[in-house]
């Protein structure tokens, strides 16, 4: 098993991919020789070793949603709040990589897409039901209407009320709410958000529901961006009909 090894400019918001992350965010690490093999972390709390693998980041053991020899999925620890940046450390069976470093920001968003490409169709839900806010051509979508309501996902949204242990789900009650409130423009128009928080269930996984407003532009492919604490999320895409 060679030493493993990663690069600092490779620790990304899993769902932007911009090399800035947010306390109790969700982030990527991108590198090589990062596990022995692929594994999924099955069970909440999320573990801190998946495939003889764990990272420490700053003082705290990272919890893994998925590790493999050229990515791993982790959350930040909460308690990183405050800093701008912190060590990073990957440890294969007994054998550690070199330090690397990560950048915080109280406020990192970044909206998950379908493809896990950071652009194109957004992880977005009609509000009340399993569909995609999407064009027929994406399974399981539909186009949103002026006037619906969406969820969209996201991580990075910054502090929450009601704040889960690192690695523990969000409660359904109460809610997480988020301490400052985002603002989400759909095809360039302000949209009103009706919730602002981490989705109940999910590790790091924050929800924003907004509703489509009167007069959105209509096509397969409107842009929406959410902002908070001054920073921009990637542009992800739903379908308003």
């Amino acid at each position: 098993q060679p030493p493993a090894a990663n690069n600092s400019a490779a620790i990304v918001n899993a769902a932007s991919h911009v090399p800035t992350v947010a306390a109790g965010s969700i982030a990527s690490i991108f590198g090589s020789n990062l596990s022995s093999g692929a594994a999924i972390a099955s069970t909440i709390p999320l573990p801190t070793t998946l495939a003889s693998t764990s990272f420490q980041i700053g003082s705290r053991a990272a919890p893994l949603f998925f590790v493999s020899p050229s990515q791993v999925n982790l959350q930040i620890p909460w308690d990183l709040a405050g800093q701008s940046q912190a060590s990073i450390l990957a440890t294969v069976g007994a054998v550690p990589s070199n330090q690397q470093s990560v950048s915080l920001a109280p406020f990192a968003p970044g909206l998950f897409t379908l493809n896990g490409s950071g652009s194109s169709q957004g992880t977005v839900m009609i509000a009340g039901t399993p569909l995609f806010a999407g064009p027929p051509s994406v399974p399981g979508s539909r186009p949103a209407h002026a006037g619906e309501f969406i969820s969209i996902y996201g991580t990075g949204l910054g502090a929450v009320s009601n704040e889960p242990a690192t690695g523990m789900a969000a409660q359904s009650s109460p809610l997480s709410f988020t301490t400052a409130t985002p603002t989400v423009t759909i095809g360039g128009i302000l949209a009103h958000v009706s919730f602002s928080g981490l989705a109940p269930g999910g590790v790091g996984l924050y929800q924003v529901n907004v509703q489509v407003p009167m007069g959105a532009p209509t096509g397969d492919a409107v842009p929406v961006i959410l902002s908070v604490g001054g920073a921009a999320s990637n542009t992800v895409t739903i379908a308003v009909q």
